[in-house]
């Protein structure tokens, strides 16, 4: 009578610890449980700058691609589950709003009134992002309460990360292309104004080149001290053997004095103790202002390269999103796996119903 009195109350306990537990899991899952469905796509970040060819491996040299760094895709994944892109993506698509679902399933629905970050820890529950650490694959999978909202949010992530990428790789990119533009500008401001000095000196001074000028007068005094020359030569020999009040003598030194003074002229234009508008100075002068051209001129080139190597950098840099399965319109609800659910939940409730008896067992025992 014991036996049969024992066998009934543990019965009860069954049926009340493990039955009707079950029985209240599957009513809720076929009564208030909404489906869920499920979009996936893989990508990969793709460098478009030229790369070591032993560093392509894998689906990377399949593609035609480079192997992106694990900071790469570690960075995007990190994005796809922060709050900033949860933002803009409760922004775009209205996020709370799909999440809370028709309002009868507490369980598996965001609660009405939810704040930002328990819509964000819900978001990423139903948005798995996995990475491959051998290939550096990202599977992204969305869930949604309809096939179109699944699809639709799978869609949005991967144009935010196109954005996102683009704009990790070429931020520090383009902060150098600015700068070397504002480099090449202000070299072409100094060398405008290097020309224009040296313009505005020519047109003052009336005269192309100064030191060009300096040399042809240099050239005249050396031809006229040759001239001079060669008529003491020939007043010499002809005092040798005329007088020197000869009308020849007289005649060849005064060519020796007209020849001196213009030496003595031209030499002037030169030269000249305490005077500014002499050849010699306009000719430094203007040595220096041509040094200058010449000097903004390399300068010049050299910021036009820098920028043109700023340019090819930024290009080298860049990277985008390459999509190796797009994401498709779901056919068939994924969740709620009622089967898997309820064949977990009878098991461990089965655990739990054998914990409870044997530490009762155990109690009785040590009583008895």
């Amino acid at each position: 009578m014991r036996w049969i009195k024992n066998k009934h109350t543990l019965l009860i306990a069954y049926i009340l610890m493990v039955i009707v537990p079950l029985m209240f899991i599957a009513f809720y899952l076929l009564a208030f449980a909404q489906n869920r469905y499920v979009a996936d796509s893989t990508i990969v970040v793709k460098q478009v700058g030229e790369v070591n060819a032993q560093m392509n491996n894998g689906i990377g040299a399949l593609l035609g691609v480079s192997n992106t760094s694990s900071e790469d895709a570690q960075f995007l994944k990190a994005y796809i589950q922060s709050r900033d892109l949860v933002e803009k993506l409760d922004k775009k698509l209205e996020l709370r709003k799909h999440f809370q679902g028709a309002g009868s399933d507490p369980i598996f629905e965001l609660h009405t009134n939810s704040s930002k970050e328990e819509l964000i820890k819900y978001y990423n529950k139903r948005v798995i992002v996995n990475l491959d650490e051998s290939t550096m694959l990202l599977k992204i999978s969305t869930e949604g309460f309809n096939p179109e909202f699944a699809l639709k949010l799978n869609q949005q992530i991967l144009k935010e990360s196109e954005q996102f990428i683009n704009e990790v790789s070429q931020r520090v990119a383009k902060e150098q292309l600015i700068f070397t533009q504002k480099q090449l500008e202000e070299a072409s401001g100094q060398l405008k104004a290097s020309r224009e000095a040296l313009l505005a000196y020519q047109n003052q001074n009336q005269m192309f080149n100064p030191q060009a000028q300096a040399v042809a007068i240099a050239q005249i005094v050396n031809t006229l001290e040759n001239n001079l020359a060669q008529l003491r030569t020939e007043e010499r020999t002809l005092l040798s053997y005329l007088n020197p009040s000869a009308p020849q003598i007289v005649a060849i030194r005064s060519q020796i004095e007209s020849v001196q003074e213009q030496i003595e002229d031209e030499k002037s234009k030169l030269t000249s103790s305490g005077r500014s508008d002499k050849l010699n100075r306009s000719a430094a002068d203007f040595e220096g202002l041509k040094a200058q051209v010449e000097f903004s001129t390399d300068l010049y080139k050299l910021s036009l390269a820098s920028l043109e190597k700023a340019r090819l950098e930024a290009v080298r840099k860049l990277k985008n999103i390459v999509v190796l399965t797009s994401p498709q319109l779901p056919q068939e609800a994924l969740y709620p796996r009622i089967t898997y659910i309820i064949i977990s939940a009878f098991l461990l409730l089965n655990i739990l119903f054998g914990i409870i008896m044997l530490i009762r067992s155990v109690i009785r025992e040590h009583q008895e």
